[in-house]
């Protein structure tokens, strides 16, 4: 049977320092390191790179410029957004966070494919700038041949996958007949089903529709929710 892994998006919301060891004591994979150091080599416009300015630029410049001696936090911990919150990993059963350390997988602009207790630091990259999905796309490609894919990945991230063969599940908010994406409530419907695949042990997409959170419902296709 092949494995089921379900591809999550990281956030831009992260928890800050870190109680792990550094990449340079774990030994960051040589992947990690190429793009962390296109990332610290890089001579343009750190404002536009990074879509920060002020007080937030500099801290996140900060945090990238330290990024190999920075403590780290398994990155299920580092990620702190709306999709993180309603999946609410400390709050899962033992076989709930069994099944996402098993299952769950984060693509990272910086670190690639991810495990939720891969230790990371704090940083700042999305997954659009410095060609990051392209050079993530060969390398997550081949890691994830032979295996099932449910995909919960925005489009940007979507890129870095390199697989056609994938279940796509999106959220939908149908109103007067249109459709359209279900944008920020989307972000934490998503969590809640992600803690539903964990804590229900769901593999088969047959079994999405026992999904009904919030008034969304599977289709066959994507959950809609009808207002």
């Amino acid at each position: 049977m092949k494995k089921v892994i379900i591809l999550i998006p990281p956030s831009e919301g992260k928890a800050p320092d870190g109680t792990g060891k550094t990449l340079e004591e774990i030994g960051a994979p040589k992947q990690s390191v190429h793009m962390i150091q296109r990332l610290q080599n890089y001579d343009g416009d750190m404002e536009k790179l990074l879509g920060v300015k002020g007080n937030a630029l500099v801290k996140a410049t900060s945090a990238n410029n330290l990024l190999l001696c920075s403590p780290t936090l398994p990155a299920i911990k580092r990620y702190t957004g709306v999709v993180y919150d309603a999946l609410d990993y400390p709050t899962l059963s033992k076989e709930g966070k069994s099944f996402c350390d098993s299952h769950v997988r984060i693509i990272s602009g910086l670190f690639g494919l991810i495990s939720p207790k891969e230790r990371i630091p704090d940083y700042k990259l999305k997954i659009e700038k410095l060609n990051a999905a392209d050079y993530w796309c060969p390398i997550i490609k081949e890691r994830l041949e032979g295996c099932t894919i449910i995909d919960l990945l925005p489009h940007a991230h979507k890129k870095a996958v390199g697989i056609l063969n994938r279940i796509e599940v999106d959220f939908i908010i149908e109103k007067a007949g249109k459709r359209t994406p279900a944008g920020h409530h989307g972000k934490h419907i998503k969590g809640r089903f992600i803690r539903f695949l964990c804590e229900k042990q769901i593999t088969d997409p047959k079994d999405f529709k026992r999904f009904k959170e919030e008034g969304f419902a599977w289709d066959g296709k994507n959950f809609i929710l009808n207002t």
